[in-house]
C-alpha cells in the first residue's frame, strides 16, 4: 500500500508527489495521459520553440527557489520584453506603467484620466461581492475598464471582466482597497500594484519542469482513474489498469474530472464541481521574416475591430524561440466571450489570425506553424465562486487524507499551482504526524 497516491500528473499534481517525496514518503502518480504536464507543453517546429499552452512563468523569489531545488535554471525574460502594448482604433499604443505615464499617455481620453484621478475620492464598496467590471467601473471608470481591464482580464484568464469575481480572480486587488481604501494611494504606499516577480521560462521551454519533476516522481501515464472510494483508514482508487490503495490521496485533476472521481464520497459535491465553467482557447503559432516591435506583446480590448484575444512577441520575450531572422508570434483566440471560435475549422482560423495581424502589425507574410484548441483552457472565477471553495474545504474536513489541489482553487497561474503545493504538502506531512 502506498502512502500517497497523487491523480494528475500536472504541475499541480508533480509539485506536490515531488515535495512529498521529499518527505520521504512513498508516492505514486497517475495521469491518463501519454505524458505528464497537462496543459504545459512545448512543441519543437523546426528551429521554433512553441508553447502550447502557458508562454511564461512570473515567479517570485519562493517559485525561483523551488525552480533551483528541483535542479533547473529559469532564463529570465529579454528586458525589452517589459514593454507592452493595447490596441486602441488601428494603433499599439504602449500600457503606462506609473499613474504619471497614464496622465499623458493617449490610451485614455481627457475624462478617462480625470475619471482615474478621482478614484481616492471612491468609498469602498458595501456590497460583499463584486464583479470585476462592476468593481473597476465604480473606482475607476467606464475606459479604464474598456482600454486596460478587460484586455487584461481577456489575457490572464480569456475571460469576461461582467462574470468574473474580483475577490476571487483578483484577491489582491480586493484586499488593496480593503487594506487601503484606494487603489492608487495602495500604489503610492507599495510602489506598485501588481505581484512582485519576474517573467521566467526555461532553455528548453516550459515542459522541461514538467520533465525534471516527473524524473523525480514514480509515474504511471494512460491509467486513468475511474473512481476514489473510501474504506476505514484508507482510500481504494478504481483505475484502467487495475486497483490501488493508499492513506491518502491528492486529486489534483481539473475540477470536473475531480468531481467524477469523489462521485462515490460525495454525489452531491461532484455535481457542484462539474458546473465550474473553464473558458476555451485556441493557441496559434506564427512565424514572419518581416519585423514587429520591441515588448511583450499586445492585448485587444473586446471594443476594437479584433477577433483575436491578445499577440505575444515569443521571439522578443526569450529569443531562442526563434531562428535568426524570423519571428515567433503567439495568438490566442476565443475565451469566454468568444467561445465559438474552438469548433472552427483550422482555414477559418488562419483567415481571422491574418486579417488580425495586418489590421494591427501590417503583417502580410506568415508561416503557420500549429494550431492548438483547448477546450477546456482556464477556469473561470465567476461571481459566487466561494461556495466552491467552501466545498472542497468542507469535503477535505469530512475526509480525513483527502486532499484536492489545482488552479481552479487559488489561482490560475503556474505560480500559483506551485505556491499551492506547498500548502497542501504541509496539511498531508500533518496528517501522517
Amino acid at each position: 500500500m502506498m502512502d500517497v497516491i497523487v491523480v494528475g500528473a500536472g504541475i499541480s499534481g508533480l509539485s506536490v508527489a515531488f515535495r512529498l517525496s521529499k518527505e520521504g514518503l512513498k508516492v505514486k502518480v497517475l495521469e491518463k495521459e501519454e505524458e505528464p504536464g497537462g496543459n504545459i507543453r512545448t512543441r519543437k517546429v523546426g528551429d521554433f520553440l512553441c508553447e502550447l499552452g502557458p508562454q511564461t512563468v512570473l515567479a517570485d523569489g519562493e517559485v525561483v527557489d523551488f525552480f533551483r531545488e528541483v535542479g533547473i535554471q529559469p532564463q529570465e525574460a529579454s528586458p525589452s520584453s517589459s514593454v507592452r502594448y493595447i490596441y486602441k482604433r488601428g494603433k499599439l499604443i504602449p500600457l503606462p506603467n506609473s499613474p504619471v505615464k497614464f496622465l499623458t499617455s493617449p490610451l485614455l481620453s481627457l475624462g478617462g484620466k480625470l475619471r482615474v484621478l478621482m478614484e481616492p475620492f471612491v468609498a469602498p464598496s458595501v456590497k460583499t461581492e463584486e464583479t470585476v467590471a462592476q468593481f473597476v467601473r465604480r473606482r475607476l471608470g467606464e475606459e479604464f475598464l474598456h482600454y486596460v481591464i478587460t484586455p487584461f482580464v481577456r489575457g490572464v484568464y480569456a475571460g469576461d471582466p461582467e462574470e468574473l469575481s474580483i475577490k476571487y480572480a483578483f484577491r489582491r486587488v480586493y484586499q488593496l482597497e480593503r487594506e487601503y481604501g484606494s487603489l492608487i494611494r495602495a500604489a503610492i504606499k507599495l510602489k506598485r500594484l501588481g505581484p512582485p516577480g519576474k517573467i521566467i521560462s526555461f532553455e528548453g521551454g516550459n515542459q522541461s519542469i514538467i520533465q525534471q519533476l516527473a524524473s523525480y516522481v514514480d509515474l504511471e501515464t494512460e491509467n486513468v482513474a475511474l473512481r476514489i472510494r473510501r474504506k476505514d483508514d484508507r482510500y481504494i482508487l478504481d483505475t484502467k489498469e487495475g486497483k490501488y490503495e493508499a492513506r491518502c490521496v491528492v486529486v489534483a485533476s481539473p475540477a470536473t474530472s475531480a468531481g467524477y472521481l469523489l462521485r462515490d464520497i460525495s454525489w452531491s459535491a461532484a455535481q457542484e464541481l462539474d458546473k465550474i465553467y473553464y473558458a476555451p482557447v485556441v493557441v496559434v503559432h506564427v512565424a514572419t521574416s518581416q519585423n514587429i516591435p520591441d515588448g511583450f506583446g499586445f492585448l485587444a480590448p473586446q471594443k476594437e475591430d479584433l477577433r483575436i484575444l491578445g499577440v505575444l512577441f515569443s521571439s522578443r520575450i526569450f529569443p531562442n524561440k526563434a531562428p535568426q531572422g524570423k519571428e515567433l508570434l503567439t495568438i490566442y483566440m476565443g475565451g469566454a466571450t468568444d467561445p465559438e471560435v474552438v469548433e472552427y475549422e483550422d482555414e477559418l482560423i488562419m483567415r481571422i489570425v491574418e486579417e488580425d495581424l495586418r489590421k494591427s502589425l501590417g503583417l502580410t507574410q506568415l508561416e503557420f506553424l500549429l494550431v492548438t484548441r483547448w477546450k477546456r483552457a482556464i477556469p473561470q472565477y465567476t461571481l459566487g465562486y466561494g461556495r466552491y471553495i467552501e466545498l472542497v474545504e468542507a469535503l477535505q474536513r469530512e475526509n480525513p487524507g483527502l486532499f484536492i489541489t489545482g488552479n481552479y482553487l487559488e489561482g490560475v497561474s503556474v505560480a500559483d499551482c506551485i505556491k499551492r503545493s506547498k500548502r497542501v504538502v504541509q496539511e498531508v506531512v500533518k496528517f501522517f504526524r
